[in-house]
């Protein structure tokens, strides 16, 4: 009220027409004659009038040269309308085309909301005018307007007048759904209340503009209603985008106004989607039965599930997760046994994820689904073990959006050998509690994108047990987490995925770092299958999860038959888990029982076996490793075995998919020859690396 007031004076000292608020009494009778208001619709909605503001009308100087409208509405935004004839013309009713600036054959129109309009068009109707005999100031004046490309807007003029007009005030006066993922949906509501002299008539609603296919009307409360002053209906809209970026359209609701409708702007931003994208972590404890985290302090006995709660912690979010990496470590069983890993919720699946003989320490890498409350289970079948729980990243779920926290789509590379400190090209055996930083380089238009690496770490005749921790480098102690134990003169193998730091002393490349946490050296290999990528490439492929399902057991001559030495052996994929779009699958790779020291390797049917490896084993041992492997034409993949006889079991608990343009580029990609020199550096506090 103060401003009003205040704005009431200054108008009053200048002898201009002010017109004061009336009683609140008054405006629950609506407008009365004569009318002063200009109503404003389109991008924005206002009714401007004694009402709810005040409103005034001068003349310009000479007075026939047109006038200027002035108004401040209820939320104290100042509103301008100038009007003026064509160049050597006088006001007269009439219908006109309208320029922001007068010309020879346009009137001048400029609507405008705390500012001027120009580069408009549109045009105004005149429908009754009076002008002063002496000055030919406009003393009465009735017209609709309607202006484009500036402020598009359409409205009523009244000054003095008798002539009834209809009017409505659209709460909220846009309906901007904001940012929504591409492919779901939003509502929102709008409230039309009339303001006018007239009772307002509403019609039908359409959507029209570039953007109309994103919305839809859901529910119209306005349909054929006649609306008194101050009654209101309802009318609620979705947005749906199918696609990336800014969509724009109009609801339009035919009226009994002189424009012939209410115009609400929509406007959605559609989100790509951040499904099937992976946020990496630095290794976070989440489970250890020896100490009572994640669990009471207790071994899992036999027969017994565990419920992990995985979400909500380590740096993993509390909703929109589907699968989380997880590295998984038993510590001392009293029997042979295995581990299941699954969603909780679901049956427990004919799957392994961990393979172990009595009083052994090893780790696997699992990816699981996340079940009912955001858990997984852990199933042991036999014996008492300690069990070990490392989250390494999570996959993202459907609704939402790709921004934030960097998440990437997943790039299956050529298998290739990093590091490999046994040929001496890398100064030997990895010294104790020393690091090793490994860059890699996929050229720049990958380089600075790249925010983990899906690598093979190998421990080689160890002089010592202890355990390999593989993290981003980003300070000198390595996390409290392991990623392969060995005990020595093993060779142990366990598939890892690796947040990169940039490495500027590395040559400027991205960089993973691998720690030995032992007494004695150890000789590491490193493969590298694939990277993830910060959500800013076009390309990649996204993650799909299913409960983990077996697809090969050779022991049963399912998806192939047993081994009986060095050969190479083509197994489909099924359709319950690949399809028309699926590029890799995210797998456990299981040996069972070689006769002697053996390796598996496995790629993509139709390509170039790779010198690198997925799975090493000893004689007579049950061993699990993870591997995404690369399916070719037909959901085909080759399996080779270097020697001995030997039974696979796969079990497969998710695949990546082909998104639009991916799959020329996801299976091409080579490392750089320059930046693969590793450089070592003693592990800060040596001491403190003894955490498992």
């Amino acid at each position: 009220m103060r401003l009003h007031r205040k704005f009431a004076a200054v108008l009053a000292a200048v002898g201009l027409a002010v017109i004061p608020l009336p009683t609140v009494a008054g405006a629950a009778t609506g407008p009365t004659a004569p009318y002063d208001a200009l109503t404003v619709n389109g991008v924005a909605s206002v009714s401007l009038s004694p009402l709810n503001g005040w409103v005034t009308l001068r003349p310009f100087i000479p007075a026939d040269k047109g006038f200027f409208f002035e108004a401040y509405d209820d939320k104290g935004e100042f509103w301008t309308l100038r009007v003026a004839p064509a160049i050597g013309q006088k006001l007269a009713i009439g219908t006109y085309p309208t320029l922001s600036l007068e010309d020879a054959t346009h009137y001048g129109l400029s609507v405008a909301r705390t500012g001027s309009c120009s580069q408009s068009s549109g045009s105004i109707t005149i429908q009754e005018l009076t002008l002063d005999p002496q000055t030919f100031a406009v003393t009465s004046i009735a017209a609709t307007y309607d202006q484009q490309n500036c402020l598009p807007a359409h409205g009523e003029i009244r000054w003095h007048s008798n002539r009834p007009y209809t009017d409505a005030v659209q709460s909220p006066a846009k309906l901007d759904f904001g940012r929504v993922v591409a492919g779901h949906t939003a509502t929102k509501t709008v409230s039309l209340t009339s303001t006018g002299s007239a009772a307002l008539q509403l019609g039908a609603a359409s959507l029209v503009g570039g953007g109309a296919a994103q919305f839809s009307v859901v529910a119209n409360a306005c349909v054929n209603k006649t609306l008194a002053y101050g009654q209101s209906c309802d009318i609620t809209v979705k947005a749906q985008p199918a696609a990336v970026g800014d969509q724009a359209a109009e609801l339009a609701v035919a009226d009994n106004s002189a424009y012939g409708k209410r115009s609400i702007p929509l406007s959605v931003t559609g989100e790509r989607s951040a499904e099937g994208t992976f946020t990496s972590l630095d290794p976070v404890r989440l489970l250890d039965t020896r100490d009572g985290t994640g669990a009471p302090r207790a071994p899992l006995g036999g027969g017994q599930t565990l419920h992990l709660q995985v979400t909500g912690r380590g740096g993993v979010p509390a909703t929109s997760v589907t699968a989380v990496v997880l590295n998984m470590t038993v510590v001392n069983p009293t029997s042979a046994s295995f581990l299941t890993v699954f969603p909780s919720g679901v049956a427990r699946p004919t799957a392994s994820n961990l393979n172990f003989p009595a009083k052994w320490v090893g780790a696997n890498a699992v990816t699981v689904p996340v079940g009912t409350n955001g858990q997984v289970d852990i199933y042991n079948p036999a014996g008492n073990v300690d069990v070990v729980a490392d989250v390494s990243g999570y996959y993202h779920g459907d609704d939402v959006a790709q921004s934030g926290a960097p998440a990437g789509t997943y790039w299956t590379t050529e298998p290739e050998r990093l590091v490999d400190t046994r040929d001496g090209t890398f100064g030997g055996a990895l010294p104790r509690f020393t690091y090793v930083r490994v860059p890699v380089s996929y050229g720049p238009e990958f380089d600075r994108h790249i925010t983990a690496l899906a690598v093979n770490i190998t421990a080689v005749d160890p002089t010592a047990g202890g355990y390999l921790t593989a993290w981003s480098g980003a300070n000198a102690l390595p996390p409290g987490a392991s990623t392969l134990n060995f005990t020595p003169h093993s060779v142990v193998p366990n598939f890892a995925i690796v947040p990169t730091r940039w490495c500027d002393e590395c040559g400027g490349f991205p960089t993973i770092s691998v720690a030995n946490a032992s007494s004695g050296s150890t000789h590491v290999i490193v493969d590298i299958f694939g990277f993830y990528d910060d959500g800013q490439l076009d390309g990649g492929l996204r993650f799909h999860p299913l409960t983990p399902t077996r697809i090969t057991d050779t022991r049963e001559g399912l998806g192939a038959r047993t081994f009986t030495g060095r050969g190479t052996a083509t197994i489909t994929a099924p359709a319950t888990v690949a399809g028309d779009n699926t590029a890799a699958l995210v797998s456990n790779v299981t040996g069972v029982n070689p006769s002697n020291s053996t390796y598996f390797s496995l790629w993509a049917d139709g390509g170039d076996q790779p010198m690198v490896s997925n799975l090493n084993l000893t004689p007579h041992e049950v061993r699990s490793n993870a591997a995404v492997i690369p399916v070719g034409p037909g959901n085909k993949f080759a399996a080779f075995n270097a020697a001995w006889t030997v039974d696979l079991v796969i079990d497969v608990a998710g695949t990546f998919e082909f998104g639009p343009g991916s799959a020329a580029t996801a299976r091409s990609l080579t490392t750089n020859a320059g930046p693969r020199n590793p450089i070592r550096q003693p592990a800060a506090t040596p001491s403190l690396l003894f955490i498992n």
